[in-house]
């Protein structure tokens, strides 16, 4: 949740409406303070200092919205991940072309799709950036060497997924997914209506 309001305020509406509403809030503040530095009741003390911290709080948000790197860096890995994912499905469609209309097989589901990706893409295309381990996907195992008329709901067949993979063709089912989601939105998935 922490992250999420910290992307917000680095790239979603209260990124241009912050400084903004800041900006225009510095001179309304610097002629009210003048005008109630006039007036010396508790009354006015009060709302200076209601001014001064209201003043104080945007001043902070606006800081931290913009000095908040790890969340571009993070928006950044996740399209990376989406668009590894993307690559990689695509690359199943044609394998299922090739092959009768048949998903590849679980075990070997890595080197039947390698065919079809473009060559400076094999290698970093299964791997999440935010991944702490060598491959970063693996393919459901319900879905090994089906035909493609046989999945009852592709929509909502999940066929690549996350996870903590230490050797290439990593495959199965929910077991295996990553402990702590890798994305601020959760982990990314591929259905297999990609294609």
């Amino acid at each position: 949740m922490k992250n999420a309001f910290l992307l917000s305020l680095s790239h979603g509406p209260l990124a241009i409406a912050l400084p903004i509403v800041w900006l225009l809030s510095l001179p309304i503040v610097f002629i009210a303070f003048k005008r109630l530095r006039r007036v010396s009741t508790l009354g006015s003390l009060l709302v200076r200092i209601l001014l001064l911290a209201v003043e104080v709080g945007l001043t902070v948000l606006v800081l931290i919205g913009c000095l908040h790197v790890g969340c571009a860096r993070e928006v950044k890995w996740q399209a990376r991940c989406t668009q590894n994912l993307r690559e990689i499905s695509t690359a199943i469609a044609a394998y299922i072309q090739d092959w009768n209309e048949c998903l590849p097989l679980a075990s070997n589901w890595m080197e039947a799709v390698k065919i079809h990706l473009p060559p400076q893409k094999t290698n970093q295309v299964f791997t999440c950036p935010s991944a702490y381990s060598p491959f970063g996907y693996a393919f459901n195992s319900a879905l090994s060497g089906l035909p493609l008329m046989q999945v009852a709901a592709p929509a909502a067949t999940v066929m690549l997924f996350e996870c903590d993979a230490m050797k290439s063709n990593a495959h199965g089912g929910r077991t295996i997914l990553p402990k702590i989601p890798r994305h601020l939105e959760g982990d990314v998935y591929a259905f297999v209506t990609v294609m």
